[in-house]
């Protein structure tokens, strides 16, 4: 086994096993849900119901985020891409990768750590009646930025050993109901 299967290995994994144990955020999202909806109907609404499924969510979407980049599952321009060779989908996934997408999740991190840490600093919390601390919130910003940068670097690695061998390395996993 290379270096770079080594790497794109391990950096697969963690996305994969970020992604699987965000995936159960929707089971405590959907019970307070019901809970709220019941409760509501018997007694009266709760006031921190909403926070807690709004901040489990968003911790859900956002640590799948560089899972679903594992599998191809962003938004992409197949339509156009399907019908080129797949060394010209190679040399345009590794130019939109080095060109935008590191770049971009480079400065997202910068921008997100600061704003995280500031956060932290200041013991914010949500502007709601319930006041939860926004700071643990905050803080999957800059955890998704790094997990995406980390995941693009896997999936430039790819393109490059498929390059190398003509073999297409990078996930190319059917569409199904669990991805």
């Amino acid at each position: 086994m290379s270096a770079s299967e080594r790497v794109t290995g391990v950096i697969d994994g963690i996305s994969t096993w970020t992604g699987r144990i965000a995936a159960w955020l929707i089971v405590p999202m959907i019970l307070v849900l019901v809970f709220e909806v019941l409760i509501r109907k018997i007694y009266q609404p709760t006031i921190w119901a909403n926070d807690v499924a709004t901040m489990a969510y968003g911790t859900h979407f956002s640590l799948a985020a560089a899972y679903a980049l594992s599998l191809q599952k962003h938004i992409r321009t197949d339509f156009i891409t399907q019908h080129l060779s797949l060394r010209a989908q190679l040399w345009l996934d590794i130019t939109q990768y080095l060109l935008f997408f590191l770049p971009g999740m480079a400065l997202f991190l910068w921008l997100s750590w600061e704003f995280a840490e500031e956060s932290w600093f200041f013991k914010e919390t949500l502007v709601t009646s319930w006041r939860p601390p926004a700071y643990w919130f905050k803080s999957v910003i800059p955890l998704t930025a790094a997990l995406l940068l980390l995941q693009g670097v896997a999936e430039v690695i790819k393109c490059f050993r498929a390059l190398r061998t003509g073999v297409d390395y990078r996930n190319q996993a059917q569409p199904s109901e669990v991805t």
